[in-house]
């Protein structure tokens, strides 16, 4: 993982609003600021701090502790990377879930639950038709409620960003809050955290159930799809947020293209 140096690049303009300083400082001293900061830029700087501390630490360490300590850093950088992806597939997941949520909740002539004609066969297979809830319309929103709940479940483990991790567990108090009614509907909610849906039960317990437990402002849906959109916020601030210098000393933060413009 990289060292975080949270810098605002700001401060470097900022002897340009001083006053009582003439024009020719002002620009040497931003000749100087874009000098320093190429060299961050092309990877000369973190070289440099490369070969100083490979010198100072072959003064004091052997051969096999230089190698260690090499592969430690790459395991670091390597770290970061699956961290960044960790929290860019939770987001991703969060986003898809409060869409999901979005649509079970949804009211008027976008509602999952509006009746409409649907065909239907009976016992001695007579086609007929009925007007009714479209069942496979509402399952299969709520199958992708389901599956993108637990996608964010199973990448949540091990969480580094304390925000990111607390709305995850707020997630999780909400469903549980639910957890009686949204059995009664065939969702469970497993000791895992996540959720599991039976379709059969489902079907049972009637469209209007799932509508009345689901749906509308009070339903599970409208809370989840808070939550969902909190924890989108976070995770990507968390997978975006790339420390400012790489273990290997390189200038990696999206703060450079600030400065790219001049250089």
């Amino acid at each position: 993982m990289g060292i975080n140096v949270n810098m605002d690049y700001s401060t470097l303009f900022s002897s340009l609003s001083s006053g009582g300083a003439s024009s020719t400082n002002y620009l040497s001293n931003l000749s100087g600021m874009l000098s320093d900061y190429s060299s961050i830029k092309n990877g000369s700087y973190g070289k440099l701090v490369s070969a100083y501390y490979k010198k100072v630490g072959s003064d004091d360490t052997s051969t096999s502790e230089a190698k260690d300590s090499k592969k430690t850093e790459t395991n670091t950088a390597k770290s970061a990377a699956a961290e960044k992806k960790q929290y860019s597939s939770i987001a991703s997941s969060a986003k898809s879930l409060g869409a999901d949520a979005d649509k079970l909740m949804a009211t008027g002539s976008d509602s999952v639950f509006n009746k409409s004609w649907q065909n239907v066969t009976d016992e001695d297979g007579i086609e007929s038709k009925v007007f009714d809830y479209d069942t496979n319309k509402i399952m299969s929103a709520v199958s992708n409620l389901v599956k993108d709940y637990n996608s964010i479940i199973s990448s949540s483990s091990d969480l580094s960003d304390v925000t990111t991790d607390t709305r995850v567990s707020y997630m999780s108090k909400i469903t549980n809050s639910y957890k009686s009614e949204l059995s009664s509907i065939g969702i469970s909610v497993n000791k895992d955290g996540k959720l599991s849906l039976n379709k059969d039960k489902m079907k049972e317990s009637g469209m209007e159930a799932v509508q009345n437990v689901i749906g509308g402002k009070s339903g599970y849906a409208y809370q989840i799809s808070s939550a969902a959109s909190l924890l989108e916020s976070s995770a990507s601030k968390a997978a975006s947020n790339s420390s400012t210098y790489s273990s290997l000393g390189s200038l990696n933060s999206d703060y450079s293209s600030i400065l790219d413009s001049f250089i």
